[in-house]
């Protein structure tokens, strides 16, 4: 069994098959610095490649989920002559998305525990996850225009995605510290609940979904995630051979079983 890596601005947590990734800069609400950024990718390669997981939390130390991108990393462009602020941002943005990118490799149900302000690139990893259960305290900002920056971290892949083009471009625009009962009535996030109530909510969703067939969580995940992309011949090969390799499995044995047995059930990834 491969152990979690040992990291800094982050903690990875494994408890009975489910795994727990903190933001933990809580002095700076979890902003992301370069350090953070460079950390995540350990982090989310890990879990998307060795972790012996079946679900997976995200949330925030502290009182904030993540305020975004570390605003005195970019106060350096201003203050320092001579640093290249775009070029340092530039290479920022490209390891952030590879971080994005490996968290939706992850082959487990991702939840997104969002226990206080989701702002910019922080507002994007939370929309990276599968399910967002949100704390009464938490908010949802754009952000980006008013510092003058352009969205990143996959704000503009997910958005849309979520709750369509035409929202997504208004809410990027009006920018608005979106309450979390307000973004649960569009769709955002799934559920709120009390603030002291979000991790163990959270966990009771991991637990239920780390129960589900594992290779029925890999390729919905996997399915769901390219079906705007792809024509319907090309989409309809892979649901073929999706179900195809799964019937193969000693879970889908186990569940077709239990199926006319009228029992639940235990699917062991196998």
């Amino acid at each position: 069994m491969t152990s979690p890596p040992e990291l800094t601005t982050l903690r990875i947590e494994i408890d009975d098959e489910i795994a727990t990734l903190t933001l933990n800069r809580p002095d700076a609400f979890n902003a992301m610095s370069p350090e953070l950024i460079g950390e995540l990718t350990v982090a989310t390669g890990y879990l998307a490649d060795s972790a012996p997981i079946r679900a997976l939390i995200v949330t925030g130390a502290g009182r904030a989920f993540c305020s975004g991108g570390d605003i005195n990393w970019f106060q350096k462009g201003i203050d320092e002559e001579g640093f290249d602020v775009s070029a340092d941002v530039r290479r920022g943005a490209e390891v952030m998305h590879q971080a994005i990118i490996d968290l939706r490799r992850i082959p487990v149900p991702v939840v997104a525990a969002v226990n206080g302000p989701a702002a910019g690139a922080g507002f994007s990893l939370a929309l990276a996850c599968d399910i967002r259960v949100a704390s009464e305290d938490a908010f949802f900002a754009p952000a980006y225009g008013r510092v003058g920056l352009s969205p990143d971290g996959g704000m503009t892949y997910f958005l849309p995605r979520v709750v369509g083009p035409t929202k997504a471009l208004e809410l990027l625009l009006d920018d608005p510290n979106l309450p979390a009962a307000e973004a649960l009535s569009m769709g955002l996030i799934t559920e709120v609940v009390p603030g002291e109530e979000v991790m163990d909510r959270a966990r009771e969703r991991a637990a239920k979904l780390a129960k589900l067939a594992p290779h029925y969580v890999k390729m919905a995940k996997s399915l769901v995630g390219v079906s705007l992309e792809n024509g319907i011949a090309d989409h309809l090969q892979l649901e073929r051979h999706g179900i195809a390799d799964g019937i193969a499995t000693e879970d889908a044995r186990a569940g077709i079983k239990a199926f006319f047995s009228g029992e639940k059930p235990e699917f062991q990834g196998r």
